[in-house]
C-alpha cells in the first residue's frame, strides 16, 4: 500500500498524465483537485500466453495456435450509450467511408438507436443511458476509443480477456466457448450472456448478468464487439505469435463474441465474424482498451 501511495504522488508532483495504469489498478487524475482515483470500470488483464483458435470448429479458427500477449486494461463493460453521447457532444457525428459513426436513424423492428440530435446536442433517451451503444461502425467505435486516449482490442487481446486470461484445454464442443470463461459450476448461460433466448428480442443494459473470471461483463452475447484487426480467413497460418495484430487492409474487420439476436451456439469464444467497417447494424458494439 506505501508503494502504491507513492507511486500515485510522484505521479500527481511531476504530471506525467492524466492517467497512471500499472498492474496495481488504473488511477485517473480529478480535474478539479488534481488527486488521483482509481477507475473501476476497468480490468487489468495479465499478459500471457494461450492457444488462440479452435481445431473443432470453423475452418477461419484454424491453425490453432499459441499466441503470447504484454499486459492491457480492457472495459469491464461495452461502452454506453451516455458515454458516446458525451464523445458525440464534443466530435460531432463524422462521416467515414460512406457512413456516420453513429447512425442514430437505426430502426430495426421495434428497436432504435436511443441516441439522437435535437437542438444541435446529442441526447440519449431516458432510462437507456448505461445501455451498451448499438448502430456504431468501426470508424465511430475506433474514434472514440482514441478521444479516451485507449483503442480497440486486437482480436488475440479479446479471445484471451474472454477466456478470462488463462490457458485452457477444455473447450465446451462448439457450444459456449471455454470453461476458462465460465463462472463456477453450474455453468448456466444464461446466467452471464444475453442471446436469442433470453434476451426478449431487446438490448439490455449493461452489467445485470454475471462477469466472466477476471470480472468482465457481456463479453458474449449482448452485442457483437468491434476489434482492431482486419479480417483474413487464413491469418491463423501466419501470425505473429507475440501481440498479433492484423494491419494488411482488407475489406472487412473482425466482430467477436454474438449478440442477443444470436443462438448460443455463435457466442463461442473463438467464433470469427466480419464486416465493412462502415456497417452501423442493431447488434454492434464496442469496449475499450488501454495499454500499460
Amino acid at each position: 500500500m506505501k508503494f502504491l501511495i507513492l507511486i500515485i504522488f510522484f505521479t500527481s508532483i511531476i504530471g506525467l498524465s492524466d492517467t497512471f495504469m500499472s498492474d496495481l489498478g488504473c488511477f485517473k487524475k480529478n480535474s478539479e483537485t488534481n488527486n488521483y482515483y482509481e477507475d473501476s470500470t476497468l480490468i487489468f488483464v495479465k499478459g500471457g500466453s494461450f492457444k488462440m483458435g479452435d481445431r473443432n470448429c470453423e475452418k477461419d479458427e484454424l491453425p490453432r495456435h499459441r499466441v503470447k500477449l504484454s499486459d492491457f486494461y480492457i472495459g469491464k463493460y461495452e461502452v454506453s450509450n451516455i458515454e458516446f453521447a458525451e464523445f458525440l457532444n464534443i466530435k460531432g457525428n463524422q462521416y467515414n467511408d460512406h457512413s456516420y459513426w453513429i447512425n442514430t436513424k437505426g430502426i430495426w423492428r421495434d428497436l432504435k438507436c436511443r441516441i439522437f440530435a435535437e437542438n444541435n446536442k446529442f441526447i440519449v433517451e431516458k432510462r437507456y443511458e448505461n445501455h451498451p451503444v448499438n448502430f456504431v461502425s468501426w470508424y465511430g467505435a475506433n474514434a472514440y476509443c482514441k478521444w479516451k486516449g485507449g483503442r480497440l482490442p486486437t482480436e488475440a487481446e479479446w479471445e484471451y480477456a474472454a477466456k478470462g486470461g488463462v490457458e485452457t484445454h477444455s473447450p465446451i464442443p462448439n457450444t459456449f466457448g471455454s470453461r476458462a470463461s465460465l463462472p463456477p459450476p453450474p455453468n448456466n448461460i444464461g446466467d452471464f450472456a444475453w442471446y436469442s433466448s433470453n434476451s426478449d428480442n431487446k438490448i439490455n443494459e449493461v452489467g445485470n448478468k454475471k462477469p466472466n473470471v477476471l470480472g468482465i461483463y457481456d463479453m458474449q452475447g449482448s452485442l457483437w464487439e468491434w476489434c482492431s484487426d482486419w479480417y483474413d480467413a487464413k491469418y491463423y497460418a501466419k501470425s505473429k505469435r507475440k501481440n498479433p495484430q492484423n494491419l494488411d487492409k482488407a475489406d472487412y474487420k473482425v466482430l467477436r463474441g454474438g449478440s442477443w439476436a444470436n443462438d448460443k451456439e455463435m457466442l463461442r469464444i473463438t467464433n470469427r465474424n466480419a464486416l465493412n467497417p462502415n456497417t452501423n447494424k442493431i447488434n454492434l458494439g464496442f469496449r475499450i482498451v488501454y495499454d500499460l
